[in-house]
């Protein structure tokens, strides 16, 4: 039995787990690739912010054009509000990395499931469940461990900035659960090119990095945010706040990347804290498939 048939037989709730889990692992290597880059940070935004807007417009524009004329062309308020908050979420995750440790950026910037459980409740009226909301709790107890040293002046910057990632994050979360992810891609293509024109008025230099600097470029803002954003579809088919809880993974295979390739060690109680995510997201999925085949 092949992959594709095997996916086609999963309902649509572990179809949504098992894509958004794909996604995950191909973004881990986000914050590796940026370490290597190495370079300005307005120079780095913009091409993160180009390169993926436009990967974006081609495969919309391939697989389904008249979302780019319904939603791109005539965007809602809505929409363009979004992609400012993604936009906010883009700069300020590049200069969280370059100001404090990947672990603590990739750990702030997952405190995202708590943030979208509030914003579910209050907006979309989502119930929680007992389990996704024991998660949660645990999830970011574990994630709080990270802080088991005393931050300095910038380190403290870099996590402020992480936690307005993760607040942009949520709410981009929230838009995909409530347009069923028809039109997500339009949120990305505008932040993209909107965090493109503001990275050019401060200051970005494009053309002026190396052969292997545009490598690493190309590798992270044609292949891995696209390819990962694509794949994480998972609120079309999960409550927001458990696709944002596989996130969370995150929080292990980005540090333990960037630990094997450039030897940035994470400390003992990161090590901890990224244990007890694991374990809690791994529980809480063996829970949900547990109820769901008890109903069924």
């Amino acid at each position: 039995m092949g992959i594709a048939t095997r996916l086609n037989g999963l309902s649509g709730e572990s179809k949504g787990r098992v894509f958004t889990l794909l996604g995950v692992m191909i973004l881990s290597f986000d914050s590796l690739l940026v370490r290597l880059i190495d370079c300005d940070e307005w120079t780095l935004i913009f091409w993160r912010g180009f390169l993926p807007a436009t990967v974006f417009f081609i495969a919309q524009w391939i697989m389904d054009k008249k979302v780019l004329e319904e939603h791109f062309f005539h965007p809602a308020p809505s929409t363009l509000f979004t992609a400012v908050l993604f936009s906010a979420s883009t700069i300020c995750f590049v200069f969280s990395l370059d100001h404090t440790q990947v672990t603590s950026t990739l750990v702030l910037t997952n405190t995202a499931p708590l943030i979208t459980a509030i914003l579910a409740f209050i907006f979309l009226k989502e119930k929680l469940s007992v389990s996704t909301i024991v998660t949660i709790i645990v999830s970011v107890g574990g994630i709080w461990l990270v802080f088991g040293y005393k931050p300095t002046g910038a380190e403290l910057e870099g996590d402020s900035l992480a936690l307005v990632t993760a607040v942009s994050l949520s709410v981009y979360l929230i838009m995909l659960r409530k347009t069923k992810a028809r039109y997500g891609t339009v949120f990305l293509i505008y932040s993209g090119y909107l965090v493109a024109v503001i990275a050019l008025l401060a200051g970005a230099k494009p053309f002026s990095l190396s052969f292997q600097q545009n490598i690493y470029i190309f590798l992270l803002c044609c292949i891995v945010l696209p390819g990962s954003f694509l794949l994480i579809i998972g609120p079309r088919y999960l409550p927001a706040a458990e696709a944002s809880l596989i996130l969370l993974l995150e929080v292990l295979f980005g540090p333990l990347l960037v630990w094997l390739f450039i030897g940035e060690k994470p400390t003992e109680s990161v090590a901890i804290g990224a244990g007890i995510v694991v374990l809690a997201l791994a529980g809480h999925t063996l829970w949900s498939q547990r109820h769901q085949h008890q109903q069924n």
